[in-house]
């Protein structure tokens, strides 16, 4: 399998245009990894097309950016245990 994603510009969860490189493959051409720096959201670019291509994430998991200060935390740290 090789790298088939050439120019990912736009988050799939988010929609937001703030995706950098993770890492790579350490075998050259095999698999890049990508990172969204708004709702860091992450996915390898050998992934089907429903993780990787925006129009194809399910809409019930899309994140508006605008909502990401105000979502809880999940799951909660527990108190810690004496």
């Amino acid at each position: 399998m090789t790298d088939a994603t050439v120019n990912v510009t736009t988050c799939p969860r988010c929609d937001t245009e703030n995706v950098r490189i993770l890492t790579t493959s350490p075998v050259p051409g095999r698999w890049t990894m990508y990172i969204c720096d708004t709702c860091i959201y992450s996915w390898r670019s050998t992934e089907p097309r429903s993780a990787t291509d925006p129009q194809s994430y399910p809409a019930e998991f899309k994140i508006d950016p605008a909502e990401i200060p105000s979502l809880p935390a999940i799951p909660t740290v527990p108190p810690r245990r004496r």
